[in-house]
C-alpha cells in the first residue's frame, strides 16, 4: 500500500510540475531599453563678419556675429552680396564620407531660377589644402537645378566629414536684378543620395 501511495504522489507531483511549466513560459524578467536615435548631421547659419580668403590662414575662425541657428534673417538689394556662415556638425561616431549637402532656394513668388543667384562661392575650410584654393564659385558650375515648385536646388558634393567634428564655412551670395521679394535657403545634408 505504500507503494501505492508513493506512486500516486510521485504523479501528482509530476502533474504538477507539468501544470507550473505550461504556465510559466519563461525563466527570467523582461529587460527594456529605449533608444532616441537622432540625425548624423546638423546643419545650421549664422551671421558672419565678411573676411577675404586669405584672412582664414592658416586655419578659420569664423567671426560669428549671430549665434549658429537653424533660422537666419538676413537683408540685401539687388545687385548686393551676402555673408553667411554655413556649419555642419558631424555627431556620429564614424567618418562621414561622399554625402551631399542640398541647399534649396525659394521665393515668396514661388519663380526663383539658377539666374537669381549670380554667385554662390564656398570657401571649403576643412584642410589647409582646400583652404588655399581660396573662394570655389558654385552657381554656373552646372550643380544649381530647378524644381517643379518654383524653387532651385544646389547639391553641393562633401568628400568627408571626420567623426564627431563641427566645420564651419564661409559663403557668399550675390543676387542678380530680381524682383524685389523675400528667398528662403534650406540646407540639409543628405546622407543616401539619390543615384
Amino acid at each position: 500500500m505504500n507503494k501505492k501511495y508513493m506512486m500516486f504522489g510521485l504523479l501528482g507531483l509530476f502533474a504538477v510540475a507539468m501544470v507550473s511549466a505550461v504556465v510559466v513560459n519563461y525563466l527570467s524578467d523582461t529587460a527594456e531599453l529605449d533608444v532616441k536615435v537622432d540625425y548624423a548631421t546638423i546643419v545650421s547659419f549664422a551671421n558672419i563678419e565678411a573676411e577675404d580668403a586669405g584672412d582664414y590662414s592658416p586655419m578659420p575662425t569664423l567671426d560669428v556675429l549671430s549665434a549658429w541657428a537653424n533660422y537666419l534673417e538676413m537683408d540685401t538689394t539687388q545687385l548686393s552680396t551676402i555673408e553667411a556662415g554655413v556649419q555642419i556638425i558631424n555627431n556620429a561616431d564614424v567618418r562621414i564620407e561622399g554625402k551631399i549637402l542640398e541647399v534649396t532656394v525659394s521665393d515668396t513668388n514661388n519663380d526663383v531660377t539658377c539666374n537669381d543667384i549670380t554667385s554662390l562661392e564656398f570657401l571649403d575650410t576643412a584642410t589647409p589644402i582646400q583652404l588655399a584654393k581660396g573662394y570655389q564659385q558654385l552657381a554656373g558650375m552646372g550643380l544649381c537645378k530647378s524644381n517643379e515648385n518654383g524653387s532651385i536646388y544646389y547639391n553641393i558634393p562633401i568628400n568627408s566629414l571626420l567623426e564627431e567634428t563641427t566645420y564651419e564655412y564661409p559663403v557668399r551670395v550675390t543676387f542678380g536684378a530680381v524682383d524685389p521679394t523675400n528667398y528662403k535657403f534650406v540646407a540639409q545634408m543628405i546622407i543616401n543620395p539619390a543615384d
